[in-house]
């Protein structure tokens, strides 16, 4: 899947809205460098993007990206934490599937996460912070998990990008019950 220089502005927009909301900490020289996106040419925003995921793949981040285009939420690109997850040996491995796939641990939680990504992309607003159940390649785990839409220039939305974290049973369990309390 080709990813032209205004896709990939996209990506990186969405990548440091996600980061900066839920995961601030993560890619400390984001904003500076974001100022230079504007005018970046394909191959330095290809190698700026690359670079993030990497970083986000190293043995001290738990965090894992993904992007999902549209129409139909394929996986445009993941890191290596992703595809791990997913119980796939690289990133590129990601690309093209839908959550259905049947290669993906997840894929009976497929609807509830067509849903949500159908719902940030028709609303046009993030989904931050929130706290999930996922079916990974080494079992279930509690999750926190933002999600935003992709938009070009132009505010055409493109895809979904989202970022997660594994967090421990315990840590999982008290944010879910406590997400609960506020939705009522």
């Amino acid at each position: 899947m080709e990813t032209g220089a205004n896709e990939l502005r996209a990506i990186l927009m969405a990548y440091k809205q996600v980061k900066d909301a839920s995961w601030p900490r993560l890619h400390p020289a984001m904003a500076a460098r974001s100022l230079r996106w504007a005018s970046a040419g394909e191959s330095d925003l290809k190698r700026e993007l690359s670079e993030y995921l990497q970083q986000a793949s190293s043995q001290d981040c738990r965090v894992r990206v993904f992007w999902k285009l549209l129409p139909g939420f394929v996986f445009g690109g993941c890191n290596a934490r992703m595809a791990g997850d997913a119980g796939l040996h690289s990133p590129s491995e990601m690309i093209g599937l839908d959550d259905y796939s049947k290669r993906l641990p997840w894929s009976l939680q497929a609807a509830k996460y067509r849903a949500d990504d159908q719902g940030v992309v028709t609303r046009g607003v993030p989904m931050l912070d929130i706290v999930e159940r996922q079916q990974s390649s080494s079992g279930i785990s509690w999750m926190r998990v933002g999600k935003t839409p992709i938009r070009r220039a132009d505010g055409s939305v493109i895809g979904l990008f989202g970022m997660y974290e594994p967090l421990d049973a315990e840590e999982g369990g008290r944010l879910f019950v406590r997400q609960c309390q506020q939705a009522r």
